[in-house]
């Protein structure tokens, strides 16, 4: 599933590998403190990218928003 994650200093766009049929709230709601982003784009509040990776751990104390991308 792509999504969108809003930290404090950051937003994140990339994928998240979810079961068939599941709601992104229960698969956060599931994690126990990382969630693994892939092809992950890292920008700054302003929309400047920062940085690419294919995988970074996302520490689900820090998100603020997230929600599916388009």
């Amino acid at each position: 599933m792509q999504v969108r994650i809003w930290t404090d200093s950051f937003i994140i766009i990339g994928e998240i590998d979810t079961l068939k049929d599941e709601r992104l709230t229960d698969y956060i709601r599931e994690r126990k403190g990382f969630i693994a982003v892939t092809q992950a784009r890292v920008l700054n509040h302003g929309g400047e990218e920062q940085f690419r990776a294919p995988f970074i751990n996302v520490s689900t104390r820090h998100i603020e928003i997230i929600m599916p991308g388009e």
